[in-house]
């Protein structure tokens, strides 16, 4: 797994960036928008060789690979230079491909083309013409050229160079004609919406680095803006949502570069939820700027005009669901532009494969239908059977030293493994929190803590629960108040907590008590065992159906060993634990996949007029939409494991997963049920029964592991360095 460019690419990028940071100033942009190009910028573009970067070594240009073209649509899309550069870059290979002849574009001739097909007869607009010598279209079964002039722009919302050209099977001449070449075309059509989706995702980064920076310094009633969650979270939000959209655009490359079976259906998906997330995040940005983002003195309404301008070029970019849906499951043909080679990689490597591999066996024999539907109507998930099943073969906590009764795996397998879980839609949680526990035990316990919990652990023969919320304070877990006071070698806890969902069935408790005064550094954690007198704990059930616990800790008298690091000192222990349980979201990822697959069973199940869900429009569209935002979600968690492992943890990293994806599991099956209704409101296990529960049990994946608000937050705080929204 590489999400990082090559040494080549940084510096293409580099080069790129200071040349725009030199000619597309903003004061240059805003001079050039009346005609939308900018001639001094596009001529050292030009002088680069970029508009032939991907035309091919022997055609005369630089055979660059479909990444080195992304880095250049998001370069561009950082600086909103009006140069018709993804179309110059597009139309030259695509000239290539059919005549072989560049020699023009080498020579400073600006050539695009146009996006729709061009059988019947009509003016249609065409980006860049004004300012190109010659348009490619396809008309029928032939791409045709003619050249200009055009005319003169046409004044539109981004202020991109575009006008009307009447286009049809009498305008210019025939280039070529045949299958091989509409499919050059129809490849260069895909190209140019990664490309575009990726100028897209990278302009409203931007945007919202400038609206956090100017939510930093300016003030209103007495401190920074950028304070206010009113403010802070929707631009959190929307940073998770842009993140995702600039990395499913890196998926769909190394997925057609590979020629995985998803890439085809990969470019409408990219460019779908870029233009949705983007175009919302842009008006989210301005917003920021109050009535100055508002005026064109502000450059936060370039961002927000150029990326609606950029994102409906094509028109409704809700057609493309309809697309990425047939070349999903109706197998509809796709062309695809040549990647070229692609360093990045969202896949594990090969030991994590194998990891996956070993755990996905035990899975497979363990995982009947009988246990399939125990597990769908559990309330806890508690299956100690298939625990100790993986225990037996050191995998039930994979990443523990071989001596601790581990298998010595990195992060990647242990992330492998976890997917390998969500393909069976089988819980993780139970396995995770006492992952949680082992990990504190070797760094902050007692020799005698650790000789005692740590064997039972890795045999599957104790587990472990969550002891953090209390009914007064909710996700401020720091204002505990279940007090711990030393008496010589012990302790004397009473408290009470809230949503200690295996309290039932643990054997320890990671306890969070207060020791002292002070509010973040009076604080003291303790694997608890739940064996001690004065520990009870009391059902609480769900809307989703699942078991928690309201748990009393009366006078419980605890041994000082069982202590977690120093006394007064727990938010450092603390800071560990939540990095660890807020760091993956395959959990949510898993249960949106399960969501899937159920529902492609229902829509592909003819109903009694012999029709199925699947074949009508708008089925099709909120599928995709489904498969969308789990791919995103995806995306989102395998950039944290890959950050992980590569020792480039990014603290904001896993709470965009996490909320991301938590948030994208209530909208999805919400969706889901709606498109089904009224079928999908009856429980059971059946295919609309499945998702009936998950749609029960999506409203409380928003507050396990630190709620929504407390996701965003971290991400205003850590990932656009906003000032604390928490007081």
């Amino acid at each position: 797994m590489i999400l990082e460019l090559t040494d080549d690419q940084r510096m293409l990028r580099d080069m790129l960036t200071r040349a725009l940071a030199r000619t597309s100033t903003p004061a240059r942009i805003r001079e050039s928008e009346a005609i939308g190009h900018d001639a001094e910028t596009w001529q050292a573009f030009a002088e680069m060789g970029l508009p032939l970067l991907r035309v091919p070594e022997d055609s005369g240009g630089a055979g660059g690979s479909l990444m080195d073209a992304v880095i250049v649509a998001e370069t561009i899309g950082t600086f909103l230079p009006l140069i018709p550069a993804t179309e110059a870059i597009v139309a030259a290979r695509l000239l290539a491909a059919l005549t072989g002849d560049v020699s023009s574009v080498a020579a400073g001739e600006i050539v695009t083309f146009a996006l729709a097909d061009a059988a019947h007869p009509a003016p249609r607009p065409v980006v860049a013409a004004p300012v190109a010598q010659r348009i490619l279209f396809r008309c029928g079964d032939q791409v045709r050229v003619v050249r200009g002039p055009f005319g003169a722009n046409k004044p539109n919302t981004g202020s991109i160079a575009t006008c009307d050209v009447l286009l049809g099977p009498e305008v210019g001449e025939a280039v070529a004609s045949g299958s091989a070449a509409i499919a050059a075309f129809r490849a260069a059509i895909d190209e140019w919406k990664l490309l575009t989706a990726a100028s897209v995702a990278a302009a409203a980064r931007k945007a919202i680095d400038l609206a956090a920076d100017y939510a930093k310094e300016r003030e209103a009633f007495g401190q920074p803006i950028g304070s206010y969650q009113g403010l802070a979270h929707p631009l959190a939000e929307a940073s998770a949502e842009v993140d995702g959209a600039g990395l499913l655009v890196w998926r769909a490359v190394e997925r057609i570069a590979s020629g995985h079976p998803m890439a085809a259906a990969m470019v409408p998906m990219s460019f779908w939820w870029a233009a949705k997330a983007c175009r919302q995040a842009t008006i989210r940005a301005m917003r920021v700027f109050g009535g100055y983002g508002m005026t064109l003195e502000y450059d936060a309404q370039m961002y927000f005009r150029r990326v609606n301008a950029w994102a409906l070029a094509a028109g409704n970019p809700d057609a493309e669901l309809a697309v990425a849906a047939r070349r999903l499951w109706k197998n509809e043909p796709a062309d695809l532009p040549d990647a070229g080679p692609v360093a990045i990689t969202f896949e594990y490597p090969a030991g994590a494969r194998e990891a996956g591999n070993r755990v996905r066996e035990v899975l497979a024999e363990h995982v009947t239908e009988t246990r399939s539907k125990w597990q769908f109507e559990s309330d806890d998930f508690f299956d100690k059977e298939l625990f100790q099943k993986l225990a037996s073969r050191n995998l039930l906590y994979p990443d523990w030293p071989v001596e601790l009764g581990g298998s010595g795996y990195d992060a990647f397998a242990v992330s492998a493994i976890r997917d390998t879980f969500t393909e069976y839609d089988w819980d993780y949680v139970i396995v995770g929190i006492g992952d949680m526990l082992g990990k504190m035990l070797m760094r902050y316990g007692s020799d005698r803590a650790k000789a005692e919990i740590l064997p039972k652990l890795a045999a599957g023969q104790a587990y472990a629960a969550l002891g953090y919320s209390e009914p007064s304070c909710g996700s401020d877990i720091f204002a505990v108040k279940t007090r711990a006071v030393r008496d010589g070698d012990e302790w004397v806890i009473d408290g009470q907590k809230m949503f200690t969902s295996q309290g039932h069935f643990a054997d320890y408790v990671i306890l969070l008590t207060r020791t002292g005064e002070s509010k973040h550094g009076g604080i003291t954690l303790f694997a608890m065992p739940t064996t001690v007198p004065g520990y009870r704990c009391h059902e609480i059930k769900t809307v989703g159906g699942e078991r928690t616990n309201t748990t009393f800790y009366d006078g419980v008298r605890l041994h000082d060993d069982y202590r977690l690091g120093e006394v007064n000192a727990g938010a450092k222990v603390l800071a560990t634990l939540l990095a660890l349980e807020q760091g993956a979201g395959d959990h949510f990822y898993g249960a949106i996949r399960g969501m899937l697959e159920c529902a492609l069973e229902w829509a592909r199940t003819p109903a009694a007029d012999g029709a199925a869900p699947i074949d009508t429009t708008a089925a099709q569209m909120v599928l995709a939409s489904v498969a969308v935002r789990l791919e995103v979600a995806d995306a989102l968690n395998r950039r944290t494991a890959e950050a992980f492992a590569n020792g480039r943890p990014r603290k904001h990293y896993g709470p965009s997963t996490k909320l991301f994806a938590s948030e994208a599991w209530v909208s999805c099956s919400s969706d889901l049920v709606a498109l089904a209704a009224p079928e999908s409101v009856f429980r059971g296990f059946t295919p609309l029964g499945r998702i009936e529960r998950a749609f029960r049990r999506s409203v409380p994946s928003t507050v396990y592991a630190g709620t929504s608000e407390v996701q965003r937050s971290i991400i205003a705080e850590a990932g656009l360095g906003l000032p604390r929204t928490r007081a």
